[in-house]
């Protein structure tokens, strides 16, 4: 069910964040792409919370939540825990949900189902266990493979784990085992110091083109996986699965650049706007730059001659909108950031 964000209240003592809300008897794009087009981040969809706790916590990370209440009227129509510790999504936490590689920072339970009730602990992780992430299910939990091959979920938080960012030396030196689902890390992979700033590297991807291909080729390759994806419904919630069936603005950015390219990036538009990309004058902005509109509101990919192909801006899938001079876009372009 769509639903509009009315007022959010946070209330310290309880760290309970309550959305009152208002049902939405139509297509959010249908009622707002006019006037506010897919930058519309006060409409969310109760069957995806996972895309509301996103929302909030972008938006809220300096209130120490434990609980996101949805309201509708006086019903309760979500109520989602979050970590004790407040749930607080900052840079560090932030570069977490990004990372292709886990290390346990203190024990923790990996899980049959991505849920923090019901009998179904798989084991219990030791400090110091490294965990391969085979996706990020939502904000709160990473589906991930043990050293032994055993599949299961463990929480995001960062009191639990950590990223592990290995260097092209260390891979070369000491290649992670195969894996049940049958991926082996590689034994060596080029050097990658020249990332941009909020970019890491899934060795375990295999981008179309690799890390020292030329410029031409990384955007050809970017283009190439950002075409195959026009007419992709918009569906909102931060999870790169989704890219099978949906995407938003930010998600499908993030995908683009990780099955073009090897990127991992944080797959929030905010995050983005604020974490990702090398910032460039907007006059200088090349085809394959990651273009952010209202400060995180929206996002989108430069592919020349006043173009962009994105996701959502009022269409409602991924197809192609004008960021020329003059154009509403354009006059709403607030970041150009260079990623190759």
């Amino acid at each position: 069910m769509y639903i509009r964000f009315l007022r959010e209240d946070f209330d310290e003592a309880t760290g309970v964040l309550t959305i009152r809300t208002q049902e939405l008897q139509r297509n959010f794009l249908e009622e707002f792409a006019s006037d506010m087009g897919e930058s519309a981040e006060d409409v969310g969809d109760t069957d995806t919370p996972d895309g509301i706790v996103n929302y909030v916590l972008a938006k809220h990370a300096h209130h120490r939540m434990r609980t996101i209440q949805v309201l509708a009227g006086s019903a309760v129509l979500l109520s989602i825990p979050l970590m004790a510790t407040g749930g607080v999504i900052q840079k560090a936490h932030a570069a977490t949900l990004s990372a292709s590689m886990l290390s346990v920072k203190h024990e923790v339970y990996l899980r049959s189902q991505p849920r923090l009730w019901g009998y179904d602990r798989l084991e219990q992780l030791s400090a110091g266990t490294t965990l391969r992430v085979i996706s990020l299910v939502n904000p709160t939990w990473f589906h991930v493979v043990t050293p032994d091959g055993q599949q299961g979920y463990v929480v995001s938080h960062p009191y639990y784990v950590e990223p592990v960012y290995e260097t092209a030396t260390a891979v070369a030196a000491a290649p992670v085992a195969t894996v049940s689902s049958g991926v082996v890390a590689p034994s060596s992979v080029t050097a990658v110091d020249n990332l941009p700033p909020g970019v890491s590297y899934d060795y375990y991807m295999s981008p179309l083109v690799s890390l020292n291909a030329t410029r031409d080729q990384k955007f050809e390759a970017v283009l190439r996986v950002a075409k195959s994806k026009l007419g992709t419904p918009y569906i909102w919630g931060h999870n790169e699965d989704r890219g099978q069936y949906g995407f938003d603005c930010s998600n499908f950015t993030e995908y683009v650049y990780h099955h073009a390219l090897g990127y991992l990036i944080s797959s929030s538009s905010r995050v983005q706007a604020a974490d990702v990309g090398t910032p460039v004058p907007v006059d200088s902005m090349l085809p394959g730059d990651l273009l952010i509109f209202d400060n995180g509101g929206h996002v989108g990919i430069y592919i020349g001659n006043g173009q962009m192909i994105e996701q959502g801006g009022g269409l409602g899938k991924v197809g192609y909108l004008r960021v020329s001079p003059g154009s509403y876009w354009y006059n709403h372009l607030t970041a150009v950031k260079r990623m190759f």
